[in-house]
């Protein structure tokens, strides 16, 4: 093989953030595959993330089947409080 090496395009990886009550967990899997081709699957309020997270990983691959996972929770005690309008509920009622 001389000093080339063949690298698999098979492989695992997750990643997680907390801050300030908020968890980000991140997960890639990957195989072989002729081309790069990369699927999301996450919240669709995390959907803003799609394109930045293409474009970091078109960077570092070159080819494989990648499918990304993004999960996401709110475990701050402000984030469980609900509050209703009340003003605008009575305009609509």
């Amino acid at each position: 093989m001389g000093g080339n090496a063949l690298h698999s395009m098979t492989g695992y990886g997750a990643a997680q953030i907390e801050e300030e009550g908020r968890v980000l967990n991140l997960e890639l899997k990957s195989v072989n595959h002729r081309y790069l081709d990369i699927a999301f699957r996450m919240p669709r309020s995390l959907s803003f993330l799609e394109d930045t997270l293409r474009a970091a990983l078109k960077e570092k691959l070159a080819r494989g089947h990648v499918d990304v996972f993004v999960y996401y929770r709110n475990t701050r005690e402000d984030a469980r409080t609900v509050s209703v309008n009340l003003p605008l509920f009575q305009q609509y009622k």
